[in-house]
């Protein structure tokens, strides 16, 4: 009787693997402090929704 052996031993580091260096992501522009956007009104809904129950 024989034992099985794995074909390839598992990556030791599956959970933590090695990430090679890159460019630095680059900072996003921000707008400066203070200045807000207007707030986002929604649209009129022209038809209220209309709630279909099964059944009836």
């Amino acid at each position: 009787m024989s034992i099985p052996i794995p074909a390839e031993t598992p990556d030791p580091n599956i959970d933590t693997p090695v990430i090679p260096p890159t460019e630095p992501q680059p900072v996003p522009e921000q707008d400066p402090p203070g200045t807000q956007p207007p707030p986002r009104e929604e649209p009129p809904s022209t038809m209220p929704p209309v709630i279909v129950t099964p059944g009836s």
